[in-house]
């Protein structure tokens, strides 16, 4: 019984050691611009629905006037989205319907991944949704939910979701999987349902850490 006591001890006391040594801001790790080709390129997009509104039109919370797009400053906001819930796949969470999965690169070398962050559209149809993480067994974790404002105004909220310490020291790819779960809208065969702008994966980087940011916005 001590032994088990004494392992106890010592994990949660080096788990602090590392919370507090890796303590401050944290940084980008890893981003993709959803709808820009060049930023999704290396991100394994899967089930995800055309350009916006390039390819339907439409107003997607004013996104084609947007200057910032809740990018930090100097960032390019490329005025571009997809849906999760394309117009054209059927209402079923894993065959090629309301799921769409990004692959986002936690490669960090002693560093914490401590938050993801993903820019959604809380536009006029239901737009709950939840978020999930693939575990090492390939596993869906639910790890977000969120519902959705009733009103019809269309506003684009940024999530900060914070993942737990299990997550933290994960050196390999992290496959990000988000589901609509709102009940289907009577426009979704014209535009789809819940629209994403960007998906972002941060941390703590030690100041002796050589890898590379990836800073690029597109």
């Amino acid at each position: 019984m001590k032994k088990y006591i004494v392992l106890g001890i010592v994990s949660t006391v080096g788990l602090a050691i590392a919370t507090i040594v890796f303590a401050g801001s944290l940084q980008r790790i890893d981003f993709v611009n959803i709808g820009s080709p060049s930023s999704e390129a290396s991100h394994n997009l899967q089930g995800w629905g055309t350009i916006e509104p390039l390819t339907s039109g439409g107003n997607w919370g004013q996104i084609g006037s947007s200057v910032t797009c809740d990018l930090p400053v100097g960032e390019t906001c490329d005025k571009a989205l997809r849906v999760t819930y394309a117009k054209d796949e059927p209402d079923h969470p894993q065959i090629n319907g309301r799921m769409a999965n990004v692959t986002l690169n936690s490669q960090n070398r002693w560093g914490l991944i401590k938050e993801l962050k993903i820019r959604a559209l809380d536009g006029i149809a239901n737009d709950d949704f939840m978020v999930f993480i693939k575990n090492k067994k390939g596993r869906l974790e639910l790890v977000y939910t969120y519902i959705s404002d009733p009103s019809t105004a269309e506003i684009w909220k940024v999530h900060t979701i914070a993942l737990d310490h299990k997550y933290w020291f994960n050196k390999g790819p992290i496959e990000i999987t988000i589901m609509a779960t709102g009940d289907t809208w009577n426009q979704h065969s014209a535009y789809g349902q819940l629209g994403i702008d960007w998906i972002e994966l941060a941390g703590t980087k030690a100041p002796f850490s050589r890898d590379k940011n990836n800073k690029d916005a597109d």
